[in-house]
């Protein structure tokens, strides 16, 4: 099979690897579609380091099963198109791979899990849910990120009519955007990001008003300091690695400065680099820093595969509008394309980009028999 290998980086190289073994608790997937994600691009530009590289990139996945394993029989079945989450940050880039799924049905005992190197217990296992016939494959890639946001806003809610200041309008962040106003009846929500074309396209889903602290940072602080601790409730910092601008201004002080006393600043976005937080204004002011934990101790896998299903059905009902957030489409064949979609991540008003896999054709590789299994 062909997948994208990254092997350090910005490194992505299109190779021959071999085809995935079906295990008797896995499933192999011929991959539809794989979305390029924010953690994707954090390996790319070094802000995430994996545990040893090379690595195949790629997580936001849809594939259709084309063998089972025998402990799975009854369960899974051949041509079902599946998503998930977890297992891994890695392997979807790929014409095929092998997953051991958990589905919302099974009980604590197909769980099982290990210590990571990046001081975590995860789970052997996915998360997975079977994407309806009529969820075209670009959309339903999101129904990952929208389960990392749910699970973030599950576990630390706001109160209904909360004001919110949102950090970063990436893709996960418009996911939560609509969450907090459709879902859990935020209030005001002031969006902060650098692009004005996310800026509007958060304008459009859900948010009161904006600012761009790259080219409105005297207005950015003249609201701060009229407003001071007595604007915000919430903050959902969904920034990936920043780096303070020239002027030394740090949007996740502003956040801070703009919090009620013990408010809440839920930290979602992720780098291995360290960031600033103002740790004064923590103590100061009582805020109370939190995040949805990886760890399956305190977050089980099974769990999530609920939370999974629950976003497919936003998704498919329409609670939650994807389509804005896929911006472009690029061939997995298309080597050149698929590296500029890393190379250009974030720019202009390009959110995702979905990665499509042409159709199976009979005798392309050896996942070919639709009735097979393991």
């Amino acid at each position: 099979m062909f997948a994208y290998v990254m092997s350090a980086p910005g490194v992505v190289t299109r190779e021959r690897l071999s085809d995935p073994v079906c295990g008797p608790d896995e499933v192999v997937l011929r991959t539809e579609a794989v979305s390029v994600c924010s953690t994707d691009i954090s390996y790319y530009r070094g802000h995430l380091i994996p545990e040893s590289w090379p690595v195949v990139p790629g997580h936001e996945y849809v594939g259709q099963v084309v063998e089972v394993g025998a402990r799975l029989r009854g369960t899974v079945t051949v041509g079902e198109r599946l998503t998930y989450w977890g297992q891994t940050d890695f392997g979807g880039l790929a014409e095929f791979r092998a997953l051991r799924p958990l589905f919302p049905s099974d009980g604590p005992e197909r769980e099982s899990t290990w210590h990571t190197e990046r001081n975590f217990y995860d789970a052997a296992q996915a998360a997975v849910a079977v994407v309806p016939p009529d969820v075209p494959g670009a959309l339903a890639t999101l129904a990952e990120p929208l389960t990392s946001v749910l699970r973030s806003l599950l576990i630390n809610p706001p109160r209904p009519g909360d004001t919110v200041v949102l950090l970063g309008c990436g893709p996960s962040a418009l996911l939560a955007l609509q969450i907090l106003t459709r879902c859990m009846g935020a209030g005001h929500v002031v969006a902060v990001d650098h692009n004005p074309d996310r800026l509007e396209t958060a304008l459009r889903l859900g948010a009161t008003e904006t600012f761009d602290p790259a080219h409105q940072a005297d207005a950015l602080e003249a609201f701060v300091a009229r407003h001071q601790d007595h604007f915000a409730d919430y903050v959902f910092d969904a920034l990936p690695h920043v780096e303070l601008d020239a002027h030394g201004y740090d949007v996740r002080e502003m956040a801070m400065r703009l919090l009620r006393p013990a408010g809440d600043y839920v930290v979602y976005g992720a780098t291995a680099r360290p960031q600033t937080l103002k740790t004064w204004l923590i103590l100061a002011k009582g805020l109370k820093v939190q995040a949805a934990p990886f760890d399956v101790r305190m977050f089980p896998m099974r769990r999530t595969a609920h939370v999974l299903r629950t976003a497919l059905g936003y998704l498919q009902g329409g609670v939650v509008d994807v389509k804005p957030l896929v911006t472009g489409t690029v061939g997995f064949h298309d080597e050149d394309g698929v590296r500029a979609v890393f190379e250009r991540y974030g720019t202009a008003a390009s959110l995702k980009t979905s990665i499509a896999f042409p159709p199976s054709r009979t005798g392309e590789g050896a996942h070919v028999t639709a009735d097979h299994v393991a």
